[in-house]
């Protein structure tokens, strides 16, 4: 899987919540830009992991503050 279908993949999960309409870069805050709080936000790593068949560690859920983290720990993890 090639870092553009696992982006499209992350817009996907992002938009079905936020909208068709909500812009996705790699830049976009997960915190600050998605107004999640810490229950959405574990939705969202779960719904990845489900999606990506990976698990991430609570200490590198500390670490996830934009798209582009979520991009890298799953890059390496598949």
């Amino acid at each position: 899987m090639t870092e553009q279908q696992i982006f499209d993949r992350i817009v996907t999960i992002i938009q079905e919540r936020q909208g068709e309409d909500f812009v996705v870069t790699e830049n976009l805050s997960l915190k600050d830009d998605l107004d999640a709080d810490s229950v959405d936000l574990m939705e969202f790593i779960l719904t990845i992991e489900d999606e990506f068949g990976i698990e991430i560690s609570d200490e590198e859920i500390d670490h996830l503050q934009s798209v582009a983290d979520v991009l890298k720990a799953i890059k390496e993890k598949i």
